[in-house]
This record gives C-alpha cells, structure tokens and sequence, in this order.
C-alpha cells in the first residue's frame, strides 16, 4: 500500500513533469503567423560583456559585420569587464564602441550589463540585444527581431543553438538540449506565454529597460531579470528566425562547472532531473503494477527528445554520442539534485570553450 502510493504520488509528479515538455513542442508544430517584410523600424544597439574574450571575441564581431541590416541603424558596444588581455583592442579593431570596467568586488555578468546599459541607453537606441562573446548571430537575426518588436513586444529571446554537437557526449547533450528548449520556446510563445531569457540573444525594448532598470547581478542573471519582467507584466517573446550560435562546455569539467552556477535558476529549470523524476516515476509504476500510465510518459517523453534529436540531425558519431547521453544526463541530474548540498560557487567566472585553443593558435 506505501509503495502504491509513492508509486502514484511520483507519476503524478512526473506527469507535470512531462507535460511541462510536452504541450509546448506540440503547440510549437503549429503554423507561425506569417509577417511581411517592412521596412527596417528600429535602432538596435547590441551589448556585448566580455570578460578576456580576445580569442572567441573576433568571431562574434565578424558575425555582426555581415548582418544584412541597415548598419546606421546598428552600434556595437563591447563591455570589457575586468580584463587583462586584448580584447579592448580587438573591439576596437572590429569598430565597436568599447568601454572598460575594473571592479574586482563586483564580479561577473550581470555588473558588466548594467555597467554597459548606463551608457547605451544614453544613446537613444530602441530595442537593445544582450549578446555574449563566444557567439554569433544569423545574418537576417536584426530583421527577425525588429519584426517582432514592430508586432508590439517589449522584450524577445533568439533562439539558441549549439554548434559543437559532435566535441564529444557533453557537447552532444548541451545540443540537444538547447534544441529542445527552442520547440518548447516556440510553443510557449503559440499559447501566448512568456518564454525563458537565455543568457544570451535577449533583446529588450529601451522603455523596458527604463522602467525595469537591470540589477540582476546573481549567478543566473537572466532568470533573476526575467522574474521582474514577469513581475511586472511584461511578456518575453520568442524570436524564431534570429539564431544564436554558440559553443557548449566541450568536457565534463566545465559542463560541470557552467551546471553549477545554473543552479541559482532553481531545480524546476532542470531538464535532467526532469528526466530522473520521469525514470524513477516509471520504474516505481511498473514495479507496482501500473501499465499505461509509466509506459505514457515514457513515450511522449521519448518522442519529445526524439524531436531534438533529429533537429541537431543524425550522423553515425552522433548515434554513438547518443549512446554516451544517459551518463551525461545522470550526472547532470546529480548536481542539479543531492550535488546542490556541495558548495556552489560565489561569483561568475567566464567557462572555457572548446574552441579557444583552435582561436588562439589562428
């Protein structure tokens, strides 16, 4: 009888858990509302913060001279926070406005974005876009984004995508993961909900910014900031067709590493331990005899992350990646769970890429 109970209390859980994923990738297979092409309507300013960026910085700068928006209407600006490298100079070199932050008592993201915005928004620029150093936007992203805040928005989020899928199982992992969060993205914005802010490819109206000032200065900046806007009533649209693309930790160690300091968004965040509450709910239920309701979730579950499987695609390494996946996941549900009674780290320090070697030796 105790074990019935455990047993239907945990799929009850665990339904939540899976319906959470499910609904919103369903709800994303529904056709987009189509929006025409207009003329540009807004100035765009992009903030970059970058912490010794030197190597993954040139890249990211790059991406943005190719964008197929009017470039009066586009500044650069590039927060050089604390750094003791180059990067000033390549901003500078790519053209981007750069301004320099020493504090070594207020670390991390989230000071280097408030130090920015103080001087973007003097600059009168509309809609601002939040992006990180190691990334790159699609070339149409501007024209992408400016649609959707010229159908009324006040703040959108790109879509995220990992572009080092075949670095080994973490890589793997982080993809598909980032794959799932864009069909999920894409549903919530279907039903009218808010969608999560990423980090990074987070764009925001100037009046938001205004009226919301930035003081999100914790370890998880963009969920802390994306509870003020929900606070406050503003909805966080997502923007399909601006694609951001980044490298995943490329190893355990700093999979590891960037896993712990996102424990600060709460374990709800957690895809990974979703997936354990989802294993263990199963288990529990077929061990007490319970036959369709495990065996549901177990396949709409399967059939969600099947999806992103075949959106990252499908290669014989990737098969053999995958394969690899579930003791990835495992460990992932570790620090996200029981590994939150470790200690968690204190302050932001940017995670090495796997391809900061490669940078540097071009």
């Amino acid at each position: 009888m105790i074990a019935t109970s455990a047993a239907v209390a945990l799929l009850v859980l665990a339904t939540a858990a899976c319906l959470v994923l499910v609904v919103p990738t369903l709800a994303g297979l529904l056709p987009a509302r189509g929006r025409g092409a207009n003329a540009p309507a807004h100035t765009f300013a992009i903030l970059i913060p970058a912490h010794n960026e030197e190597a993954s910085l040139p890249a990211t700068l790059r991406s943005l001279g190719e964008l197929t928006y009017p470039a009066a209407r586009v500044r650069v600006w590039v927060v050089a926070d604390n750094c003791t490298d180059s990067t000033p100079s390549v901003a500078w070199a790519f053209g981007a406005t750069c301004v320099a932050r020493f504090d070594r008592t207020r670390r991390g993201k989230g000071h280097a974005v408030a130090f920015g915005l103080e001087r973007v928004l003097r600059d009168a620029a509309d809609v601002v876009l939040v992006l990180d150093a190691d990334c790159e936007l699609n070339t149409a992203g501007l024209q992408a984004l400016d649609a959707v805040f010229a159908g009324g928005a006040d703040a959108a989020q790109c879509t995220v995508r990992s572009r080092n899928a075949d670095a080994g199982p973490t890589g793997y992992v982080a993809a598909v993961g980032a794959a799932l969060d864009a069909a999920a993205a894409a549903g919530r914005d279907r039903l009218g909900a808010s969608v999560p802010l990423r980090g990074t490819g987070m764009a925001f109206r100037r009046s938001v910014l205004e009226f919301i000032p930035w003081t999100a200065f914790g370890l998880a900046e963009d969920a802390e900031y994306a509870e003020k806007l929900h606070a406050a009533g503003v909805r966080v649209r997502h923007c399909a067709d601006a694609v951001v693309s980044c490298d995943s930790p490329g190893n355990w160690r700093d999979l590891g590493k960037q896993r712990r300091r996102w424990r600060a968004a709460g374990v709800l965040a957690s895809k990974p331990l979703g997936l354990a509450l989802i294993g263990a709910a199963a288990a529990l239920g077929f061990a007490c005899r319970f036959v369709w309701w495990p065996a549901t979730l177990l396949v709409l579950t399967a059939a969600v992350y099947g999806r992103a499987v075949l959106g990252v695609g499908v290669t014989s390494r990737r098969l053999g990646l995958l394969l690899k996946s579930p003791a990835i996941v495992a460990r992932l549900a570790w620090v996200a769970s029981a590994g939150r009674l470790k200690r968690s780290p204190k302050s932001w320090d940017r995670t090495p890429r796997p391809s900061d070697a490669e940078r540097r030796a071009a």
